[in-house]
């Protein structure tokens, strides 16, 4: 059993609460029983497993377990009631390429919980490929927490400018100048462009929409937060099915 804090293996796991080691390192954390069985069942890449000895439940991959004491655990983990798991996972690579089904483009958005809502929501709604441009990093531990498995479920590519790589799939964006959504029929294939949460999308992704629609809402509400409209558009653009 671990119980130094200053052990050099404890240190570099309490790095990668920090996006510089992170992306040194290519691996991030997730915590809690659930979270660990559901990365072991869907063949997520482990690096370690973490006990602290309040953890009495299921032993995930044993030869990955290491056990530390109660300080230990603290000095690693995030959560403000941890339950004594954690594990350290390889970050999936994923190289960059056109979608092939319905999916997400994600443009600037600087909030890790409304990014982790709506990847959590993506999986849910069967939309498996969400591309990521300038937005904040989808392994930090507070959007981990709010995607709950659903980080594991989807692919996420990271991408600096369009390029062609939408040219076999229209944009879809939402605006208050928009469609109805409720009385707009989608093409079979599209990708759903999720902007800001302060700016929206910006100009040179609306430039390149072929469609753009609007929740409707009452005179008195100024906007809905980007995780909630995101939620609402993938589901009824969807038709309800996943």
């Amino acid at each position: 059993m671990i119980t130094s804090r200053q052990n050099e293996f404890i240190k570099r796991i309490a790095s990668l609460k920090e996006k510089k080691y992170r992306a040194a390192y290519g691996e991030y954390i997730i915590e809690g029983v659930k979270q660990v069985r559901e990365a072991v069942q869907s063949g997520q890449k482990i690096v370690n497993i973490v006990v602290s000895p309040r953890y009495e439940g299921e032993r995930f991959a044993q030869e990955k377990v290491i056990d530390v004491s109660e300080s230990v655990f603290a000095k690693i983990s995030e959560e403000a009631a941890p339950q004594g798991i954690l594990a350290v996972l390889q970050m999936p690579q994923n190289t960059v390429r056109p979608p092939e089904g319905k999916c997400l483009l994600l443009d600037g958005l600087a909030d890790p919980g409304n990014l982790g809502t709506i990847i959590r929501t993506a999986n849910a709604a069967g939309y498996t490929e969400i591309y990521l441009k300038n937005c904040t990093d989808p392994y930090a531990p507070k959007c981990v927490r709010s995607a709950m498995s659903g980080i594991f479920f989807v692919r996420l590519f990271r991408i600096d400018s369009l390029g062609d790589l939408f040219s076999c799939i229209p944009l879809l964006c939402a605006d208050m100048d928009g469609e109805n959504v409720f009385d707009f029929r989608p093409p079979e294939k599209f990708c759903l462009v999720i902007g800001n949460e302060a700016n929206g999308v910006t100009p040179d992704v609306r430039a390149q929409c072929a469609h753009v629609v609007r929740i409707p809402m009452r005179a008195s509400c100024e906007s809905l937060n980007a995780g909630v409209s995101a939620g609402i558009l993938m589901y009824q653009l969807a038709g309800g099915k996943v």
